[in-house]
């Protein structure tokens, strides 16, 4: 058979291109393969999580108020006399001693009055005496009771008289911090007049309120934090000291006062104080800040069970302590939930847990 020589050159050329199309074709399905073996490799790894367990805590109510604060006593000295003043025995901003002489009137008259009293009184006694000596025929019964009477009348007439003297000074009632006073030697001084006041600083008394929702749960006793607004770094620890005993029918609120110490007496009373008060609460169970997952449900958790599977479970957020959540959810001391990882989750899903 006679082959032309442009037939020939033909022939091979589809030979060649037959040869290299399937070449390329064997190329492109084992990369395909390749391709579907490696995604089928990459199907099969599972999302890796970090576990955690749940545990169940008493979680403490804590309540907020503010209140201002008080001295532990605090009254208006006030004259029970009337009386031009000799001597002002105090400053402002003194601490003085209980009993100690703050002012003293012009005390001649009650001096005197004193002297008499204690003349009478010496005079009555005497008599008294004189008739015990007497044998009983010498003096009558009548006789010995009059002079026994007139000495209970002198005794009595000499208190009375030293009282009056002692009013004319007027004396500190309790260890305390005096404040302000205008007054000078040679004012006088009407019955009722103020001097000046004093307040007993050892102890701060802060009243404040707390809603109705809680008032049965305020207990005389129950320890409190303080702060103080100006302070804001400085805590005191106190407690409960006195409960109210009605709910204020308008606000719909308890009134309620704490103690704190004030040993080096620094704080003022009329201070405003930021008051927290830690009531015992219910069983909670509680579970790091990052376990916590939202969607358009709510909050939940991821609970891993022992086939590493992940299944829901709803949670209501109870409260906060750092990273630590108090929720209210259907969990067991000791169930794990997903402390990590948990955010492209879906509900069945198989895990694959690692150490944190």
């Amino acid at each position: 058979m006679f082959v032309f020589p442009g037939s020939r050159r033909r022939s091979l050329f589809h030979e060649t291109y037959f040869i290299l199309a399937l070449l390329l074709g064997a190329t492109w399905l084992g990369a395909s393969e390749g391709s579907a073996q490696r995604a089928g490799k990459r199907g099969d790894i599972l999302p890796a999580v970090t576990l955690s367990d749940v545990k169940i805590e008493r979680m403490n109510e804590r309540v907020a108020a503010v209140g201002s604060g008080r001295a532990r006593q605090q009254v208006t000295l006030t004259t029970r006399v009337a009386g031009v003043i000799d001597q002002v025995l105090f400053e402002g901003g003194q601490l003085v001693e209980a009993n100690q002489a703050l002012v003293k009137l012009n005390a001649d008259t009650e001096a005197i009055a004193v002297e008499t009293a204690q003349a009478q009184r010496a005079q009555a006694a005497d008599t008294v005496a004189r008739y015990k000596q007497l044998n009983e025929g010498t003096i009558t019964k009548v006789a010995v009771a009059e002079a026994d009477t007139a000495l209970k009348v002198a005794d009595a007439n000499l208190r009375k008289a030293k009282d009056e003297l002692d009013r004319m000074t007027i004396k500190a009632p309790f260890k305390g911090i005096m404040g302000l006073s205008t007054l000078e030697a040679g004012d006088y001084l009407a019955v009722g007049s103020p001097i000046a006041t004093i307040d007993d600083r050892s102890t701060i008394l802060i009243e404040f309120t707390v809603p109705e929702a809680v008032a049965s749960s305020m207990k005389v006793g129950i320890p409190v934090r303080a702060n103080l607004i100006t302070r804001s770094g400085e805590i005191i620890d106190g407690k409960i000291q006195a409960v109210g005993t009605r709910i204020d029918p308008v606000s719909r609120t308890l009134v309620v006062r704490a103690e704190i110490p004030n040993p080096d007496l620094g704080l003022i009373p009329g201070s405003t104080f930021s008051i927290s008060v830690q009531l015992p609460g219910q069983d909670s169970p509680v579970v790091p800040s990052l376990a916590i997952q939202w969607d358009r449900q709510g909050a939940f958790v991821w609970r891993v069970t022992d086939q590493n599977a992940v299944e829901r479970v709803n949670a209501a957020i109870l409260d906060r302590n750092g990273d630590r959540v108090y929720i209210d959810a259907k969990l067991k001391a000791g169930d794990k939930i997903v402390g990590e990882g948990g955010s492209s989750l879906r509900d069945g899903q198989t895990v694959r847990p690692q150490s944190s």
